[in-house]
């Protein structure tokens, strides 16, 4: 009873992994690094200049003595500052993707069995991940 419980359990499986899509392909990957990349260049650059153009204006209200100038400066500055910082997991995540789509192949390699006499061979998808040393 075992051996067919075991049995069936790997055949829906297998059932199961044959009738999967190649969703996570190379492109998949390379256009997700793509976007982190850019979405990463957006944030550092309206960051930096939301910091430098808060902080300016935060320095040169500090003299004159507007308090209300000199705090929305003081936290457009801050919020620039910590935007720029908010850049730093999107590079990180963008270089992951890119070396993981460098990695991964999706392939179909054939698998041969026989039977009554027949040779026959039947292509089951796989996947391949190199892992440099």
């Amino acid at each position: 009873m075992r051996k067919i419980r075991l049995l069936l359990a790997l055949l829906l499986v297998s059932s199961i992994l044959i009738g999967q899509t190649k969703e996570f392909s190379k492109d998949y990957f390379l256009q997700k690094s793509k976007k982190q990349k850019t979405t990463a260049w957006i944030l550092l650059g309206g960051g930096t200049a939301m910091a430098v153009g808060g902080f300016a204006k935060f320095d040169s209200s500090w003299d004159s003595g507007s308090a209300s100038s000199t705090d929305i400066a003081g936290i457009i500055g801050t919020v620039g500052f910590l935007t720029g910082l908010a850049s730093i997991p999107y590079f990180i995540s963008a270089c992951k993707n890119k070396k993981t789509a460098m990695s991964i192949t999706f392939d179909y390699i054939p698998i041969y069995f026989s039977s009554d006499n027949l040779a026959a061979t039947q292509s089951y998808p796989t996947m391949s991940l190199k892992i440099k040393l």
